[in-house]
């Protein structure tokens, strides 16, 4: 008798004789027509050919013939016939699905309700059943249904909600995995009768399928599944062998006192939750243990929990315990993950320099991973603040001219190789020339993957260009001949590709924005790691220098872009397979880039990354005023890198003008300080900032900052953390960031905290 396989592979009969519960998968869509259903039996499918015992528990095809092809070979439970109201209906046979006993079963719709008759009122519940049963289940929900989310979504379709899974239940889940698919591209289904009947079309497109309600769905899915894919990794192993805050989100930790401005420092903080949406954690320090306060100083702390109730954040009251209180501020941040401190400015210099225990000194000296944020005082106590507009909307290219570039850009994005970017971009593309559309390959890497290359399909592939190199042969993507074919759409792989030297332009993505400006429309694909501003980011998680690098204003020239989620699970098992790597790097792939822990991260990262775009997209809409500007100050550390990197996200969230500030010396500069140099200004330029290069005496390096930032009226100053200093304590004074934060009062000072060590690139 042959064994029966679960969905990681294991002894189904062993799995059975111990009783050991089954394993769940979620596939999440943003609303009806995503490709849930389309993509749950698919993956059965794949798990029946290698020997899976796979049944479907219950389907619904909603009358979609391309989805009720993919049952395929799939065994199906026969439907319990249940009699309501005079007419008879069919539910899912659980008792029957118990008896057959398979190793894994597909249950549409989780968010369902069952009739009077049933063994449970709700689908989840009867999930539930048969995963003490030891049967693996594959199943489906729309993010309007989760109890986490439903009343944001009911404020935004205007819809109510009846069907609500719980929370506990989707957190239960062991792969949780979401189906990306632009509004544009959903209402396109809908037009072409491919969701509802046509009957209801013009309605539902009015109505609950509005493109402005499906992005913001689309948002939400993508921040749902992120969040569980981040609060899973949290609590693995894989989480301790990565110090400092793991992820792409962001905890803002507010410092408060009794103080009025206490409150003023919260909105801000608040303002900032919201911009980077992030958690808001409100931290008051006290002497003594809360119960032993004076009445007064209780209702000031009832006052300060009040306030962090209204901002939606998490209040603590830290006991000080013989330690100072920038020591405590550290320890409340590494308990918490925090990534962003936010306190407000010293009164005075007389105070920095008197108070030994300064906590804002104490924080700039010891502080790790997470970054500084010094609120300076304005008007009374008020702080300037960036508000929430947009900055110009201008791409670096062969022209800045938006309407030069006609044609349109489409990106697939993904968190690692193997994940499927090439595979669906062939797919789709496969679709589009079935409907009439003119559509070629460019360049295609299908990597040796048998499956990705039978994608190709019917689809004209275009000759490379030869170019010989230091005695080699390469192959690189013929731009003219592109040109000169002029399609419809061409599809361009490896975005990220640096070209062969002697090619017309450095990197890929320069070829496609040539090919735009031609008015021909281009797809193409990356994985996160290669997003300019995330490079810090991936090194500290992966300890990997990514060596070819795409700079966000690419990303946001992309008239859509899809993501393709993957679980770290299930990418292993492909890796495993022999699907992404030839077999001899599979080992060494498994153990460095490919273990669980990155594959998680890097995933949160894609799903934040797609989810930030679309906000920016929809923000996009309320443009007005003039734009708020930045000033990052860099000098020759290799930190500066990450402080321009890292000022145009800052920048990137608040729609503002960054501008980069080196300030040098009158001396004349080394060869290697050139060179550093030429290094800001290209940095900055790709990332569309304004470089400024200006002169001063050694020890007026922090009057020549605090002079500019007032000159352009900057409402933020970004700096690198200050080396520690073993000397005299005047001579740390003279440091140019303390002399920001004492003397430029009208602005908000961002220190950004040193990065880890040097890694190998890649």
């Amino acid at each position: 008798m042959k064994k029966k396989e679960t969905l990681n592979g294991s002894d189904a009969e062993n799995t059975h004789a111990f009783n050991k519960k089954g394993k769940l998968k979620i596939i999440v869509g943003a609303a009806a027509g995503s490709g849930k259903t389309y993509k749950l039996l698919k993956e059965a499918n794949d798990l029946l050919r290698k020997g899976t015992d796979i049944v479907v528990g219950f389907i619904e095809v909603h009358h979609r013939k391309e989805t009720a092809e993919q049952i395929g070979d799939l065994e199906i439970i026969a439907r319990k016939k249940v009699m309501f109201q005079n007419r008879l209906f069919e539910e899912m046979d659980v008792d029957a699905i118990i008896e057959r006993c398979p190793a894994a079963v597909v249950v549409d719709e989780l968010a369902h309700t069952n009739l009077e008759g049933s063994r449970f009122p709700k689908r989840y519940m009867d999930i539930e059943y048969i995963l003490e049963h030891g049967i693996d289940v594959l199943t489906t929900v729309n993010v309007q249904h989760l109890e986490g989310t439903y009343r944001e979504a009911e404020k935004i379709t205007g819809v109510r909600v009846r069907e609500i899974v719980p929370q506990s239940f989707i957190e239960s889940a062991d792969e949780i995995e979401v189906v990306d698919v632009p509004p544009e591209t959903l209402r396109q289904r809908m037009r072409d009768g491919n969701i509802f009947r046509e009957s209801t079309i013009n309605q539902a497109l009015h109505h609950f399928f509005k493109k402005e309600n499906l992005s913001v769905l689309r948002e939400l899915t993508l921040r749902v599944v992120a969040d569980t894919v981040d609060n899973q990794f949290q609590k693995s192993f894989e989480r301790k062998s990565i110090p400092g805050p793991v992820g792409a989100k962001e905890v803002i930790l507010v410092c408060t006192s009794f103080w009025a401005r206490s409150a003023v420092l919260i909105r801000k903080g608040y303002r900032m939750a919201r911009r980077m949406k992030a958690d808001l954690v409100i931290l008051t320090i006290l002497e003594v243990p809360e119960n032993d306060l004076s009445a007064k100083n209780k209702d000031r702390i009832e006052k300060l929990r009040s306030l962090a109730d209204f901002c939606h954040a998490k209040y603590i009251v830290e006991q000080r315990n013989d330690r100072v209180i920038g020591k405590v501020v550290m320890d409340v941040a590494d308990r918490l993950s925090v990534t962003q401190i936010v306190v407000g400015q010293t009164h005075s210099s007389r105070d920095w320099a008197l108070w030994s225990s300064n906590p804002v000194k104490y924080l700039l000296m010891h502080m790790k991973y997470a970054d500084l944020h010094i609120i300076g005082w304005k008007d009374g106590g008020r702080p300037y603040s960036l508000n929430d507009r947009t900055r110009k909307n201008h791409q670096i290219g062969l022209s800045r001219d938006q309407d030069s570039c006609r044609g349109r850009l489409t990106i697939y994005v993904g968190s690692a190789p193997g994940v499927g970017k090439t595979y669906k971009m062939l797919q789709d593309a496969n679709d589009r020339l079935s409907k009439g559309e003119d559509v070629v390959a460019g360049l295609i890497e299908t990597h040796g993957r048998k499956e990705t290359a039978d994608q190709i399909g019917r689809l004209d592939m275009l000759p490379q260009q030869v170019i010989h190199y230091n005695g080699h042969r390469y192959e690189e993507l013929d731009v003219e001949k592109i040109i000169q074919r002029h399609p419809q759409i061409v599809l361009i792989d490896e975005l990220a590709h640096t070209n062969v030297p002697g090619s017309e332009r450095e990197k890929r993505y320069q070829d496609i924005l040539y090919i735009l400006e031609h008015g021909i429309d281009v797809v193409t694909a990356v994985n996160i790691q290669h997003l300019e501003s995330l490079r810090d980011t991936v090194e500290h998680i992966t300890g990997i220098k990514v060596k070819e690098r795409v700079p966000d204003w690419f990303m946001d020239r992309a008239g859509q872009i899809k993501l393709i989620d993957v679980t770290p699970e299930m990418l292993q098992r492909r890796l495993a397979q022999g699907k992404v790597y030839s077999k001899d790097k599979i080992e060494h792939a498994m153990n460095h880039f490919f273990r669980l822990g990155n594959l998680s991260v890097l995933r949160e990262l894609a799903l934040f990354e797609v989810a930030d775009n679309v906000d920016q997209s929809l923000d996009q809409q309320n443009r007005f005023g003039r734009n708020p500007r930045i000033l990052a100050c860099v000098n020759y550390r290799p930190h500066s890198e990450k402080l321009i990197r890292r000022g145009w996200r800052i920048a990137d969230r608040y729609h503002a003008d960054l501008y980069v500030l080196a300030v040098v010396s009158k001396k004349p500069l080394q060869e290697k300080e050139k060179r550093d140099l030429e290094t800001m200004k290209q940095l900055s330029e790709q990332l569309q900032a304004t470089f400024l290069k200006k002169e001063a005496p050694e020890n007026r390096v922090g009057e020549m900052m605090a002079k500019t930032a007032g000159e352009l009226h900057a409402e933020q100053i970004i700096v690198g953390q200050p080396l520690p200093v073993r000397h005299f304590f005047d001579k740390f004074k003279r440091n140019p960031v303390i002399y920001v934060l004492l003397h430029a009062e009208f602005v908000n000072l961002h220190v950004v905290a040193n990065s880890r060590g040097d890694h190998d690139e890649q």
